[in-house]
């Protein structure tokens, strides 16, 4: 399945082997820091030297000398203008759809759109780049990080990253258990910062004990140490609770996988090392997470401790902003001031509100992030329509059909909703 993704990817080893330095420039969400990881690490296995950057987007300065080779990793395949102006070799490692063509001769394009997969659901940056490092070596033992960062971008187990996972498994750095998508940690506490599914138990403690109560679960005992008969329990009462709560009926299959055990990586749990480093990215730590990736545990501690600050500083603002909600003729949005949009998107597209397409966006200055998020139910193209809204006031936008986001001007988000709202409904 991952043969012609090979190919490509076997065309970026002889830019690999021009240069003796690397700029790696990479997405600071979870795929983008473990994708970013695997090329570190496969690249200083074979002796390169590399600098790695986080940025938000290709909105940001990509920074290179003409004889530089750079590596755009969760990035790129959207911005066919900023690339083609990058004078030196480019190797780009991506899983978003491709938009327009790159005018660039230096280029190795490694995607797996361009390769007839499903970079949307079924291989994601991280995959991407585990297949680009086993072509440079023998970078099996990487396969937690490629599955970490898929589980990230919300993929599936199924096409390129099912075949990761089967490489893993044989190889010995993996390893597949029963249980739900939750921490090992305390049940209470796994159940109330739990974002991924979100159970709506923050500060709502009355009503946890009677959840718990009603199950005939200890709160106190660890996600780990639960029986199957006691899993069988939990996963019913969560999948009621799930149902009252109006969540898209995919978070089901999502929560019931089998949970995967990284046991190459410093935090076994893939569930929480993909939130934990989710968490290092999303308050600009994301040399923190980069570390934990490469297997320091002198950060686990400092880790640990901005996933629970990012987690409940995430549960507070769902708190905050539910009311604040706008209702579109085929849409729902919410527009705030300078704040953390596309976590909320998430949870209020898939738990709250999941029949609609729901847009968010953060002004600030001069600028506006949107984040767009819709789902198979909906079926609605937020990528297409992202890209389309934004370029008509001035902005730039794209992504996957269920997760996408952009940049616009903020005198114009009012004029963005609009035709935003207007191409959903065309769609729908």
């Amino acid at each position: 399945m991952l043969d012609i993704l090979k190919v490509t990817a076997k065309e970026g080893v002889r830019f690999i082997e021009k240069h003796d330095f690397v700029r790696i420039y990479t997405h600071y969400d979870a795929d983008g820091i473990t994708s970013g990881a695997i090329l570190a690490v496969s690249l200083a296995r074979i002796g390169k030297d590399f600098h790695v950057r986080f940025l938000k987007g290709l909105n940001e300065n990509v920074e290179f000398e003409k004889d530089d080779l750079i590596i755009l990793s969760d990035m790129g395949s959207g911005y066919p203008d900023l690339v083609s102006q990058i004078e030196s070799d480019v190797i780009i490692v991506d899983h978003h759809i491709p938009v327009g063509k790159i005018e660039k001769e230096n280029l190795v394009h490694i995607n797996p759109h361009l390769a007839g997969l499903d970079g949307t659901y079924e291989l994601s940056a991280s995959g991407t780049a585990y297949v680009f490092a086993n072509v440079l070596g023998d970078n099996r033992d990487l396969a937690g990080l490629a599955l970490v960062g898929a589980m990230g971008d919300k993929q599936k187990m199924i096409g390129g990253n099912a075949e990761i996972l089967k490489e893993g498994l044989s190889y010995g750095c993996l390893e597949l258990k029963k249980g739900l998508s939750l921490h090992s940690i305390k049940l209470r506490d796994a159940l109330i910062y739990s974002i991924e599914p979100f159970l709506d138990f923050y500060k709502k403690d009355e009503e946890l004990d009677e959840f718990l109560n009603c199950v005939g679960l200890d709160g106190d005992k660890n996600v780990e140490d639960l029986s199957d008969e006691e899993l069988y329990r939990l996963s019913n009462a969560i999948a009621l609770r799930l149902l009252r709560l109006n969540a898209y009926t995919g978070v089901f299959r999502d929560m019931m996988e089998r949970g995967i055990v990284l046991k190459r990586e410093v935090i076994k749990n893939a569930v929480t090392m993909c939130d934990v480093v989710n968490a290092c990215g999303r308050i600009s730590a994301c040399s923190i997470g980069f570390a934990i990736c490469l297997k320091d545990s002198r950060f686990l501690e400092k880790a640990f401790d901005i996933w629970r600050r990012y987690t409940v500083e995430i549960l507070e603002k769902v708190e905050k902003f539910r009311d604040q909600i706008r209702e579109g003729f085929c849409i729902r949005y919410l527009i705030v001031e300078d704040d953390t949009v596309s976590p909320l998107a998430t949870i209020f597209s898939r738990y709250l509100y999941p029949d609609k397409p729901f847009i968010a966006i953060s002004i600030k200055g001069e600028r506006a992030k949107v984040s767009a998020r819709s789902n198979n139910q909906i079926k609605i193209n937020v990528a297409d329509v992202m890209q389309k809204a934004s370029e008509k006031v001035g902005g730039r936008g794209g992504g996957h059909s269920v997760a996408a986001g952009a940049i616009i001007p903020s005198d114009k988000v009012e004029e963005f909703v609009s035709e935003v709202d207007r191409l959903c409904c065309l769609q729908g």
